[in-house]
């Protein structure tokens, strides 16, 4: 029996490789999810840091891609060069390969400017989330503290529960579609001395937990988003 072949069109494709200056391929650092879904003449996702959309022709084996609008969150150094990777080489997409699950798009000569591979969505109920990056309420996303731990497992009952990197902390959650609504949360008020930085990176996912209003799941990575995206 043969798996049904998977499309270009709707699919959501995880980034795991561009075409660095020189066109030798630069992996996406471990942990770090860009993504793209192409689909009703646009293609769409995250570069690793902001969300991207922009306008997008399929024609055969040829792709066009247009000017792509972002958001202007900062981050780390590293999602930065993903994120610039990703963008510098969109715009010089010309074309596109599949084969299984695997996508290629490609510039004029035919060569891969970008390779992604078919996500698998996780379940958003259930499944124990762990934070690989906190907004720190300054327009910045930033990655963990060292030798912390933040996360949050959301139940089927409408409650969610974690760990703050230090405390524990428990509350209410409402979804409806992809809008969410977490808190008010309580939690233990254990002291954070060590290591430094993990009382403020607590306050700050405590409150972006707070901020949210709409969530997506991106292959085995969770997005909680506020009203400004």
């Amino acid at each position: 029996m043969t798996s049904e072949p998977i499309p270009l069109e709707g699919t959501e494709w995880r980034l795991e490789a561009w075409a660095g200056a020189d066109g030798a391929e630069v992996a996406v650092t471990a942990g770090i999810l860009a993504t793209a879904v192409i689909g009703d003449g646009s293609i769409a996702g995250s570069t690793g840091c902001n969300r991207y959309h922009a306008p997008c022709g399929v024609d055969g084996a040829a792709l066009e891609i247009g000017p792509a609008a972002m958001t202007m969150m900062a981050c780390d150094p590293e999602r930065t060069a993903v994120e610039r990777g990703f963008t510098g080489a969109l715009a010089s997409v010309r074309g596109w390969s599949l084969a299984g699950d695997e996508l290629r798009l490609l510039d004029t000569e035919g060569r891969t400017v970008l390779r992604f591979r078919a996500a698998v969505a996780a379940a958003f109920v259930g499944t124990a989330w762990s934070a690989d990056g906190i907004n720190n309420g300054r327009g910045g996303v930033a990655s963990l503290v060292d030798g912390t731990q933040v996360t949050a497992t959301f139940r089927d009952d409408g409650r969610v529960t974690g760990s703050g990197g230090c405390n524990r902390y428990f509350g209410p959650y409402e979804r409806a579609g992809e809008a969410i609504r977490i808190g008010p949360l309580a939690g233990t008020r254990m002291a954070c001395p060590e290591p430094p930085g993990a009382a403020e990176q607590e306050a700050a996912f405590l409150a972006a937990l707070g901020r949210a209003t709409t969530w997506s799941i991106h292959e085995d990575r969770l997005e909680l988003r506020d009203a400004g995206g």
